[in-house]
């Protein structure tokens, strides 16, 4: 497979009802995209330029967001291995919450210095420092705690499905994902898919996306809850 011959599967992405969240390596889930062969679209350069200012612009301008979303976890031969479905807010730089529903669900706080993973069943909380954990991972894309056009190269894709796809992949050699791929329609992100080099691949559909809300910095403010076993020391 070519680099320039791999595009998301957006019907699949369209008709899938759960996605799961693989935030690398770190503890954090992050994305992964079940993907197909396809050609890249012959657009104008202007098509192109106008599409990646969208982007950038995401990543500059929009300095708030929350949304619901929907995501699945894939295995190299495409079954579905976890899905899942949650809410997520966002106040850049450096500030999320990603709160899964359900049994078994878990959180994951973002408070500007450090990264909490709570899982609720395991009572358990896990804090790393943020720039440690975000730093060369698909998370600067969201979080905009780095430079986009340093630390990936870009691609079009096609328009599929009223959504304009996006190509990253990492320049950094020894990155633990190979590709991201960053669905938007207008400025608004409607989906984020990513294969890892095992083969796997997660799909993240987000809806009821709200861009430049108000958000109170304290609601990102973590203290884990008693009883709870800490792993890690957070950063002040």
């Amino acid at each position: 497979m070519h680099d320039g011959d791999v595009q998301p599967l957006t019907n699949k992405v369209s008709t899938v009802n759960n996605i799961l969240l693989k935030f690398s390596a770190i503890t954090l889930l992050i994305f992964a995209s079940f993907c197909a062969q396809f050609s890249v679209a012959a657009e104008s350069d202007a098509g192109r330029d106008e599409v990646l200012n969208r982007l950038r612009s995401f990543v500059t301008d929009v300095t708030s967001f929350s949304a619901n979303f929907n995501q699945t976890l894939y295995n190299a031969d495409g079954d579905v291995v976890t899905a899942n479905e949650g809410i997520a807010f966002l106040k850049r730089p450096g500030q999320l919450i990603w709160r899964y529903e359900g049994e078994g669900a878990q959180e994951i706080i973002a408070d500007g210095k450090n990264i909490w993973m709570h899982d609720k069943e395991l009572q358990q909380v896990t804090v790393s420092p943020l720039d440690e954990r975000v730093n060369g991972t698909p998370m600067v894309v969201l979080m905009g705690t780095g430079d986009l056009e340093e630390q990936f190269e870009m691609t079009v894709l096609s328009h599929s499905d009223g959504i304009d796809w996006i190509k990253l992949v990492p320049r950094a050699a020894g990155a633990d994902f190979e590709s991201l791929f960053m669905g938007l329609t207008g400025t608004a992100l409607a989906a984020m898919e990513l294969r890892d080099s095992f083969g796997q691949a997660t799909q993240i559909r987000f809806f009821d996306f709200k861009p430049n809300i108000e958000i109170n910095d304290d609601d990102f403010q973590f203290i884990p809850p008693a009883g709870a076993d800490v792993i890690g020391e957070p950063v002040n």
